[in-house]
């Protein structure tokens, strides 16, 4: 992780070898490549990140705060990550851009229970899950993988905090809000 945040994916077998003083050698004998230990590095990283919707999920805010946290959430160890120096993921590494895709379109079923949740409160009104899903998988694939953020200017938090203002709020002015 932190030869990501010094070298994007450029960072070197080489890189890691010194960072970790140790062999090359070794980190082969644990790993076949490059796009494996990245695999490792994403499993690390999702499993910190469900670790974290878990203790959201068991926190004590309101429904439609909670989801959207959950729906957001980053360990604290990864909140100042510039993940989109992840950029061009899919094409260097897809067995690793896969593995992502497929962290992001499973474990719905608490984003869809807090949904539930909170359209039973009357706090959230119905709409297509299949299609907020899409949306919002789609979006971290975007934010991650065109460098459409480093246009922009925009951090990867930052970007995560609009999608969900919209995806919670909409566009359009509420008298109630």
């Amino acid at each position: 992780i932190e030869l990501f945040q010094e070298k994007d994916l450029k960072f070197t077998m080489d890189d890691v070898a010194e960072k970790l003083k140790i062999s090359k050698k070794t980190i082969y004998s644990c790993f076949e490549s490059k796009e494996d230990l990245l695999i490792a590095v994403t499993d690390e990283v999702f499993s910190s990140i469900y670790e974290e919707k878990e203790r959201i999920m068991n926190s004590d805010l309101p429904t439609a705060e909670k989801l959207a946290t959950v729906m957001t959430a980053l360990p604290g160890q990864y909140e100042t990550a510039d993940f989109r120096k992840l950029e061009g993921l899919d094409e260097k590494y897809p067995a690793v851009s896969r593995r992502v895709d497929e962290y992001l379109n499973s474990n719905w079923e608490p984003i869809t229970d807090l949904y539930c949740k909170g359209i039973v409160e009357g706090k959230l009104r119905e709409i297509s899950l299949p299609v907020l899903q899409m949306m919002f998988s789609s979006s971290i694939s975007a934010f991650i993988s065109e460098g459409n953020l480093k246009k922009a200017n925009i951090s990867y938090k930052e970007a995560l905090e609009a999608m969900m203002d919209i995806l919670m709020k909409g566009m359009k002015v509420r008298k109630d809000d």
